[in-house]
């Protein structure tokens, strides 16, 4: 099974207000939409908070049903890496995350990827699957979002820190890296202003 990972615990410095909480033209929040999508393209889906932020766990646990986890992560002052790190250490602890031969890393703050492009993905990995592969779909050659982790490289991310995500992963396993293209911009697409709310 293919997991995933649903990175919320930033802080939305450059947005000036809670960009999890904004609404989109749907209706529902950035942070509902980027949850409904990775619930629907994975059977299991653990979204990663702030530290402390029980209160509005308790809120999303009431609107999302079986699938959907939540996870504070407590070093997530310290970075995105050390949030990632906190949620793969725990991924890799506890008994109901065994079954995960794989890890996709999402981004709350990219609603726009499509299903089609997730399925593509994990597609990807299960044809490489002997190459234990970390799949990073790209557009235009440029890599984006969400990029899937074999499991045999939980421990080092474990390990991460700093801001930059799994990026030091990937750089150090090009044997592993499958770059697979697609014909999506949303992989790339990320709400970090007001101004990226509007349409294209």
């Amino acid at each position: 099974m293919i997991g995933a990972i649903l990175l919320a615990a930033g802080h939305s410095r450059r947005f000036g207000a809670d960009k999890r909480i904004t609404p989109l033209t749907s209706g529902d929040t950035l942070l509902e939409t980027s949850i409904g999508q990775a619930s629907t393209s994975f059977d299991d889906v653990l979204v990663v908070l702030r530290s402390g932020e029980t209160d509005f766990k308790l809120s999303l646990e009431s609107q999302f049903s079986d699938g959907v986890s939540f996870f504070c992560a407590p070093d997530s002052t310290l970075g995105m890496a050390h949030s990632l790190a906190n949620a793969i250490a725990y991924v890799a602890a506890h008994p109901g995350y065994q079954d995960w031969t794989a890890v996709a890393i999402l981004l709350a703050d990219m609603p726009y990827v499509s299903t089609s492009t997730t399925d593509f993905l994990k597609k990807t990995f299960a044809d490489n699957l002997s190459l234990q592969p970390i799949v990073v779909p790209t557009f235009d050659g440029t890599p984006g979002h969400p990029v899937i982790f074999h499991r045999r490289f939980f421990k080092a991310m474990q390990n991460l820190e700093g801001d930059q995500g799994a990026r030091t992963v990937i750089e150090a396993n090009p044997d592993h890296l499958i770059r697979a293209p697609v014909e999506d911009n949303g992989v790339l697409k990320d709400i970090d202003t007001i101004q990226d709310l509007a349409p294209d």
